[in-house]
């Protein structure tokens, strides 16, 4: 891919930190809602249009309408109102109707539970660990979160994101480890759901495999070798205000978050008001690198708007802290429906990614497992900018990737199918034979403990010390217009920073992201190194050592000059 040439970088402190704000600063939150039973459901049509070249497409996308598929010969799209159908034709195009939601989303709510207890009446039960045969609501999904801490509290700690959502819901994950209670230098693995709100497979997915990995500990080798040597982090949902609205029906076919106005905090009617149900910020546009781009929309009705600013959401801030936060080495982060598996780069302004060969040999390994195309999002699906793949690539080196599971379908239920769909696609049975989403988790998580694809520091300390390595890096968005300025890039500074407790032995084996990470600009890695650091009661550093280690590397540090003492705050 060409190297884009370079606009004006607006120095960071200036107009880009009045623009994207200090990284993670964000608006305080409401309280959490009280769903009103007033607000009428927003309805959906459903329609297709013709869109046979590349212009077409190219004009299709530029109405900011919520294309939901795409392919040689012409389009899907949701509408939600006349006026967006008098756009489409102002275009050019002649929508017809494919399908069309008809009935109130109080009957619809209504017919859903209607057959849940159908199911529940009959004690009918899936193969999935737990056994569910219909989609959770956000409050089955966050008590699941308790029941697995609660069933497994050795293994697993149940957390808080720290941002609330623009409702003030809590963002919950748990992490799942041998050494849960203390940050043990294990290479980590993340896996989401639900950037999309209307994607509820990708939740059920997570969980399963969560309840999955903890039911076969002791019984299945393969889990039980990796739950010895890894952290798994897992967050079922990263977006629970737009996920209530769409597993609740008031919003069905919702995608973004509740962001109504920039810069303001929404109340839940204003959400949930049929005239904003296309308002929001797409949050797997809003992450920093590459912000902005193609593929991604200034236009506040856009489906994949991309909000006021790198990071302007207090959900993607709570994913880009958690990453910045933890040594991940491996990231899975699911969507739905088009059967691909996806990574950088995903925008047409990216180089080839350094470690481009690594990168995708564990890539088409899980699109072997899932049978789908595997590969970066321009060549394989369509452009995107802001994504978390390339979050997790250009702030750490992390090999990041997206599935699209349960494809296949199309109309109303094409990304929340029947949930015999979800079984299927977790095992690569039925309707998806070979296609194992179980198998492509287990196979990132494998990967995420292969010292060949991260890098490894080992070295002597006093036992009980608590080591810190860091640094602080600076991501790009794409060149963007901004008025009065002209074309300039973003500057977002992102400081990485994470903890290990040396062990009694004193000796401390320690997996990290290598310190050289790849540029936006080139195929190449900056030249970047890790600061290990100690500090004494007070909390000043003591001693801090600068190591610089590759990818597949590993490093000895002698750090027995930290003293052993508790750090601060215990």
């Amino acid at each position: 891919m060409a190297t884009p040439t370079v606009p004006v970088r607006l120095a960071a402190g200036a107009l880009a930190l009045g623009l994207a704000g200090a990284l993670f600063a964000g608006p305080v939150a409401a309280g959490r809602p009280a769903p009103s039973a007033t607000l009428p459901g927003a309805e959906v049509t459903v329609v297709r249009v013709e869109a046979g070249t590349d212009d077409d497409r190219r004009r299709l996308l530029g109405l900011g309408l919520d294309v939901v598929d795409a392919d040689e010969n012409g389009a899907e799209l949701f509408l939600y109102d006349d006026a967006e159908a008098a756009a489409l034709r102002a275009a050019g195009f002649d929508p017809v109707v494919v399908d069309h939601d008809r009935s109130p989303a109080a009957l619809a709510l209504e017919a859903t539970r209607a057959a849940e207890e159908r199911a529940e009446a009959t004690a009918a039960t899936s193969e999935l660990p737990t056994g569910r045969v219909s989609y959770r609501t956000l409050d089955e999904i966050e008590a699941d979160l308790a029941a697995l801490e609660a069933a497994y509290p050795d293994l697993v700690r149940r957390f808080a994101l720290p941002h609330p959502t623009l409702l003030g819901r809590t963002v919950y994950g748990v992490e799942i480890s041998r050494d849960v209670h203390a940050p043990s230098g294990e290479p980590v693995f993340l896996t989401t759901g639900v950037h999309h709100a209307r994607e509820w497979p990708t939740a059920e997915v997570t969980l399963e495999f969560a309840w999955d990995v903890l039911q076969n500990d002791g019984a299945d080798e393969r889990v039980t070798r990796l739950l010895d040597n890894t952290t798994m982090i897992v967050v079922p949902v990263v977006n629970p205000d737009g996920y209530e609205l769409s597993r609740s029906l008031v919003n069905e076919q919702k995608r973004k978050n509740c962001r109504v106005t920039h810069g303001a905090v929404p109340t839940y009617e204003q959400c949930a008001d049929p005239v904003n149900a296309n308002l929001g910020v797409d949050l797997n546009r809003n992450y920093a690198p590459f912000w902005g781009g193609p593929g991604s929309s200034g236009n506040q009705t856009a489906s994949n708007h991309y909000g006021e600013a790198p990071y302007s959401e207090p959900e993607i801030r709570n994913i880009a802290e958690l990453t910045a936060a933890h040594q991940v080495t491996v990231a899975v982060h699911n969507h739905s429906p088009d059967g691909r598996l996806l990574r950088a780069p995903s925008s047409p302004l990216e180089p080839v990614p350094a470690d481009v060969e690594a990168y995708d040999a564990l890539a088409q390994e899980l699109g072997a497992a899932l049978d789908w195309p595997a590969g970066p999002w321009p060549d394989i699906y369509y452009e995107a900018s802001g994504v978390a793949e390339q979050n997790a690539f250009y702030t750490a080196g992390i090999f990041g990737f997206t599935t699209e599971m349960t494809p296949g379908h199309d109309g109303l239920a094409r990304f929340h199918p029947p949930y015999e769909y979800v079984v299927d696609q977790y095992f690569g049975t039925g309707s998806y034979p070979g296609s194992s989403m179980r198998e492509a988790l287990l196979i990132a998580w494998d990967a995420a403990a292969d010292p060949a694809l991260h890098s490894v520091l080992t070295g002597r300390a006093q036992p009980g010390v608590e080591l810190t390595i860091a640094k602080d890096v600076v991501v790009d968005s794409s060149p963007v217009t901004l008025p009065g300025a002209g074309t300039v890039v973003l500057p977002t500074d992102v400081s990485l920073a994470s903890t290990l407790t040396v062990p009694a032995s004193g000796r401390f084996e320690w997996h990290v992201q290598p310190s050289p990470r790849p540029s936006q600009y080139e195929s190449a890695r900056l030249p970047e190194s890790w600061t290990v650091s100690c500090r004494n009661r007070s909390g000043r550093v003591v001693h801090s050592q600068q190591v610089t280690v590759e990818r597949g590397q590993s490093a000895d540090l002698d750090l027995r000059r930290c003293p052993a003492v508790p750090p601060r705050g215990r």
